[in-house]
């Protein structure tokens, strides 16, 4: 039991220490970004271990290599232009977290709409299609505290950050991609989470996409 409790405390911690990873640091900007045909994307990240994601690609909106974050480094986000970083915490849930900065990579998440088709791409060329269901938004009552709490801006509703982890990314097979939203004069102002679930074509569902976190 006295695992289990540490564990939960732990979690909510490492969560908020990916989002304040998220802020802004000094990089290059980002630039515009050039999406290439499919195939010609699989084949600049393919690197034969057919577990490893190597790349989410998002027609029309972006062709990012995907990174794993260090061992031992669970606040780690990549700032290399147009690359995304794997959240490994997600992994433990069953869901796949893609963390991103949002004056890079994640600067083109807010053009991934509701049910938009995406592929992720495996090192033996192997892809996974996904479709878009809905999005999160939240602000941080207390953007640069580690115990912040949250309001979800669609419902109003206050949440915690574990609630808020839990509702996120205890989703076993959904794909999240996050990153910040600027607001206000602050980079740091709130979160955007889309969320995608498998898809396969001829299956899918005329349901209007609505909030996880109601």
């Amino acid at each position: 039991m006295a695992r289990t409790s540490t564990r939960n405390r732990l979690i909510p911690s490492l969560f908020l220490a990916i989002m304040l990873s998220l802020l802004p640091v000094q990089v290059q900007a980002r630039g515009g970004v050039d999406v290439p045909p499919l195939d010609v994307f699989i084949e600049q990240v393919r690197n034969g271990e057919a577990d490893v994601l190597r790349g989410v690609y998002v027609p029309g909106v972006l062709a990012s290599p995907i990174l794993p974050q260090p061992e031992g480094s669970p606040a780690f986000v990549s700032s290399i232009e147009n690359t995304l970083t794997q959240f490994a915490l997600a992994s433990q849930y069953g869901s796949i977290g893609l963390l991103a900065h949002n004056f890079l990579a994640g600067e083109d998440f807010v053009l991934i709409e509701p049910g938009q088709v995406f592929h992720l791409i495996y090192g033996n060329g192997r892809t996974e299609a996904f479709i878009v269901t809905g999005q999160v938004r939240v602000r941080a009552l207390d953007p640069n505290n580690v115990r912040s709490n949250f309001i979800d801006l669609d419902t109003g509703s206050l949440l915690t950050a574990p609630k808020l982890f839990y509702r996120i990314y205890d989703q076993p097979g959904h794909v999240i991609c996050q990153t910040c939203i600027e607001a206000q004069g602050d980079p740091s102002w709130g979160r955007l989470f889309i969320i995608a679930e498998p898809y396969i074509a001829g299956e899918l569902q005329e349901d209007e996409p609505v909030s996880l976190l109601e």
